[in-house]
């Protein structure tokens, strides 16, 4: 089965993400799902239907039976003591969990796309050190650094040319990059990381304390 290795994983953070190239019978057959599970895959369109799927598979993985639920602002969450997030982008899957909050994103490299819309979420102090050479990969990080702020604080926040800020930063993954949530003078620091799975950008960010 298509899955993609665990990563960040430690005793407070797991990350799990399924490239989802089975059929949905053979997805089926790997997952064992309950009568009510099928039930609720039978009533999703197939692009949801197929997510669905990967997120069971993403569960499994992690040895987790659990329905998720979500909040009224569309959070995700599981009945247990951890913070789940999830992300999706074409046919990859991909779930977070951890004793902090956390926000992930997958996002497949369009280098045009990222380029067109840079103005709607790059601020005047993180073009002043994004080198022109590596443009587009930078980009890609820091779109998805805040989306996963974004998911973090719940959908409160929704600007992210004023409410989310990345710090400077080398392309190396799974390094520490320092991010912020900025909202009228109450400024929160989080710890962000990236790593590439195959043509994608995976992004994850925890309010994990700073030593």
């Amino acid at each position: 089965m298509p899955l993609i290795k665990s990563l960040h994983e430690d005793e407070s953070t797991r990350i799990v993400c399924w490239n989802t190239t089975e059929t949905d019978e053979e997805l089926l057959e790997y997952l064992e799902l309950s009568p009510y599970r099928i039930m609720k895959y039978l009533t999703l369109a197939p692009k949801q239907a197929r997510e669905y799927l990967g997120l069971r598979a993403c569960l499994k993985e992690l040895n987790l039976d659990f329905d998720v639920y979500y909040t009224k602002a569309g959070k995700p969450y599981l009945p247990t003591n951890k913070q789940l997030s999830i992300t999706h982008s074409y046919d990859m899957v991909c779930i977070g969990l951890s004793k902090f909050h956390i926000g992930i994103d997958i996002e497949k490299s369009r280098p045009h796309k990222i380029l067109n819309i840079k103005e709607k979420f790059i601020r005047e102090d993180e073009a002043s050190w994004i080198p022109e050479l590596d443009e587009e990969k930078y980009l890609h990080v820091i779109w998805g650094i805040k989306e996963g702020l974004y998911k973090l604080d719940g959908g409160n926040l929704w600007n992210f040319l004023h409410h989310y800020k990345v710090e400077k930063f080398e392309l190396k993954e799974n390094q520490m990059i320092e991010s912020w949530i900025m909202n009228e003078g109450n400024n929160r620091r989080f710890k962000a990381f990236y790593k590439m799975i195959q043509d994608y950008y995976l992004i994850w960010v925890l309010d994990e304390p700073f030593n």
